[in-house]
């Protein structure tokens, strides 16, 4: 890739386990759990940017039991970096010869004193910069908040259609998610645009491996809570 901005997804898929894991100093079960994709690749074929590998037993991963993944390069499989749990909601991102890379930090979202969103940030180690990315825009949370009892009388419809009619389609309505990721002096270095749930990137602002860390793991921390 080169340093122009582009668009990225991470795209789940059936777990493929890894040839000689050892020899790449992966644990004995490790598996490539999902990819990392152009927007712009049409086929599943299609060699993707980086692939995550994760053990088997991580297979329901909570941000309570939180498991370490590695992210590979996709053309070459080369080692790329390494994603470990530190804390809870607290985790090192590692280079692929084990130089401490940076701390992805994420912040719980609350309503009560008052309320906040969820917030995301990287603190790259010895620099002083820190990218921080809050879940949801603020107009965005004030439509959810104002048209939440609609919403709510149309899912509970929903759900008795539902069991009269014998359908299992999900009518939950979604909270805002769109999260920049900036740093002071600069602009929008990732954007996650929950509708098309697709990642804009400009990798001259961010490390490459440090994005697809915060992609994956907003990603992971997303489904563990559907």
């Amino acid at each position: 890739m080169d340093n122009n901005p582009y668009a990225f997804l991470v795209s789940g898929n059936n777990p493929v386990p890894v040839s000689d894991p050892q020899s790449l100093g992966l644990p004995p079960d490790a598996d490539v759990r999902s990819t990392i994709r152009l927007t712009t690749a049409r086929r599943p074929a299609d060699t993707p940017l980086a692939r995550v590998i994760a053990p088997r037993s991580a297979e329901r991963w909570s941000h309570k039991a939180p498991s370490p993944f590695w992210i590979h390069d996709g053309p070459s499989g080369s080692p790329w970096c390494s994603v470990h749990p530190a804390a809870p909601g607290t985790y090192d991102v590692h280079a692929a010869d084990g130089t401490p890379l940076a701390r992805i930090t994420r912040r719980a979202g609350r309503l009560l004193p008052w309320p906040r969103r969820v917030r995301w940030s990287a603190q790259f180690t010895g620099a002083p910069q820190t990218f921080t990315g809050k879940e949801g825009t603020w107009y965005g949370w004030l439509v959810y908040v104002v048209t939440a009892p609609v919403w709510f009388l149309f899912a509970l419809c929903a759900l008795l259609y539902a069991f009269f009619d014998g359908t299992t389609d999900d009518y939950t309505f979604g909270r805002p998610v769109r999260t920049r990721w900036r740093t002071q002096g600069t602009g929008t270095a990732l954007d996650y645009r929950g509708v098309n749930k697709v990642y804009r990137f400009d990798p001259q602002r961010l490390d490459p491996r440090v994005a697809y860390a915060l992609a994956v793991l907003q990603n992971r921390q997303r489904r563990s809570r559907s």
